[in-house]
């Protein structure tokens, strides 16, 4: 089916939204990770291959996906975080759709998932995260073993938080089980064997609490063919207009 882009400016940021050709109402929130980008004509979505499937499967079931390009490597910085939030705004007045919303989340995009949930408390149906980094801490302490590999990744994190110092941020936690918000996991064996004890605290803090979470976990090259799945996962938290 033909799918209409929409690039617009937001700030000094460029936007997308993806039209579907029969529009369902919903709209899906696409926050990508560090080489997630958008610029005036293209979107990581569009280019990738993996990901144009997964945007299809989207946009074929009606869904109207937007996403920016965030300011890059954010790495969860507050400026990305309330620039989401102001995208989230901007699209609920230039769009006909339901205003509570669904997100999607990948990679270290989920770091600003955690955070902007807390700013858009009852908007958000539901949580989709792929292959998500959750905890900035621990993925700078991965990046210790390659000095190279980590001296870059300490200058990204300070340069998006405009700060000096490193720790000052990582100390900056958020965490997933503070939000009602049902939560689905899409994480491929690498991924999961990364972040397990992250992914195992996340499913336990919730279950406590009662609040629902679920885990698939897919073979590396399978990671974005969680289309089908994911539509019924979305469609679960949509009885509720």
């Amino acid at each position: 089916m033909p799918v209409t882009e929409r690039f617009f400016k937001q700030e000094d940021q460029y936007a997308v939204i993806h039209l579907p050709f029969r529009p369902n109402g919903f709209g899906v929130l696409y926050i990508g990770g560090n080489t997630h980008y958008v610029d005036n004509a293209h979107s990581c979505l569009l280019q990738h291959f993996d990901k144009r499937k997964l945007l299809s499967t989207l946009t074929d079931d009606g869904y109207t996906v937007f996403t920016s390009n965030l300011y890059g490597k954010n790495w969860g910085s507050d400026d990305a975080v309330d620039l989401a939030e102001s995208l989230y705004h901007s699209v609920m007045r230039k769009e006909i759709l339901n205003p509570s919303i669904h997100i999607i989340g990948e990679g270290t995009g989920a770091l600003v998932v955690c955070k902007l949930l807390g700013l858009l408390k009852g908007k958000v149906r539901s949580v989709s995260l792929l292959n998500p980094s959750l905890n900035l801490k621990n993925e700078l302490d991965l990046e210790r073993e390659n000095k190279l590999f980590y001296k870059r990744t300490v200058h990204e994190i300070l340069k998006a938080y405009k700060a000096s110092d490193i720790y000052m941020v990582i100390d900056r936690e958020c965490f997933f089980y503070e939000t009602i918000s049902p939560i689905k996991i899409y994480t491929t064996t690498r991924n999961h064997y990364k972040w397990k004890s992250d992914i195992r605290l996340l499913e336990e803090e919730r279950h406590k609490n009662n609040l629902p979470i679920s885990i698939l976990i897919s073979l590396e090259e399978k990671k974005f063919d969680c289309g089908k799945n994911l539509i019924r996962f979305l469609k679960k938290y949509q009885d509720v207009l």
